[in-house]
C-alpha cells in the first residue's frame, strides 16, 4: 500500500513539473481582469447612417501597464462592430449604439482576440443637446398638432373632406415627428473614448509572422 502511494506521489510530482511550464506559457498568452484603456476613434461614426455589424476602430493614446506587468503600447489598434443600434426617433428619443470590440493589434503586429467595449456601454446623442432642441422645437410641434387636429376635424364634417383626412394626418404627423426627432449620436476620428477590456487571448505573435514570411 505504501509503495502504491509513493508511486502515485512520484507520478503526480513528475506531471506537475512537466506541465507547469506549459501552463505558465498559456497564462502569458491570455488576458484576464478588467483594463481601462485611454483611446480615440480612428473612424467616424454617424449612428443615424450606421448599420448593425458595421466596423468601428479605435487607437490607444498612451502606454498602459497593469499590476501584472502586461503592457499595451500607445498606437494599439482596436477593432469592433456595432452590436445594437437605435436611430434617433420622434418624441425626442436619442440615437444610441453599443459597440463590442473583438480584436487588439499592437503596432508591432502582435494580435489578440479580445472581449471589450467602450466604457460607456451605450453611446448616445447628447442629453443637453436633446433638451435644448426640445425647448426650441416643442412649441412648434404643439402648434402643428393643434392646427392639424382642427383642420382634420373640419374635414371630417363633409364627405369630400373625409377623403383627405388620412393624407392630412400623415402630413401633420410627419412634420411633428421631424420637429420632435431626438438628437443623433456622432463621433469623429480623434474623439476621445475609454475602452474596457474584459478578457483576451493572443492569436498571432510577431514570431509567427516572421515564420510565415520565411
Amino acid at each position: 500500500m505504501i509503495k502504491k502511494l509513493f508511486s502515485l506521489f512520484l507520478i503526480f510530482l513528475i506531471l506537475n513539473i512537466t506541465l507547469c511550464p506549459a501552463f505558465a506559457t498559456d497564462n502569458e498568452e491570455k488576458i484576464r481582469g478588467n483594463r481601462i484603456i485611454e483611446a480615440e476613434f480612428s473612424t467616424d461614426l454617424n449612428v443615424n447612417e450606421a448599420s448593425k455589424k458595421q466596423i468601428v476602430q479605435f487607437i490607444s493614446t498612451e502606454d498602459f501597464v497593469d499590476k501584472t506587468g502586461f503592457f499595451i503600447p500607445k498606437g494599439t489598434l482596436f477593432t469592433g462592430r456595432i452590436h445594437n443600434i437605435k436611430k434617433s426617433r420622434w418624441a425626442y428619443r436619442r440615437a444610441k449604439v453599443r459597440i463590442i470590440i473583438n480584436e487588439m493589434k499592437f503596432p508591432n503586429g502582435e494580435t489578440y482576440k479580445i472581449k471589450a467595449y467602450t466604457k460607456r456601454r451605450v453611446l448616445k446623442g447628447s442629453a443637453v443637446g436633446n433638451i435644448a432642441k426640445g425647448i426650441v422645437t416643442a412649441p412648434f410641434a404643439v402648434v402643428v398638432i393643434t392646427v392639424g387636429s382642427v383642420v382634420m376635424l373640419v374635414e371630417s364634417i363633409t364627405i369630400v373632406g373625409l377623403i383627405v383626412v388620412g393624407p392630412t394626418g400623415a402630413i401633420v404627423g410627419g412634420i411633428a415627428g421631424k420637429l420632435s426627432n431626438g438628437v443623433n449620436c456622432t463621433k469623429n476620428s480623434g474623439d476621445k473614448i475609454k475602452l474596457k477590456i474584459i478578457k483576451g487571448e493572443r492569436i498571432k505573435s510577431v514570431q509567427q509572422e516572421s515564420y510565415a514570411e520565411e
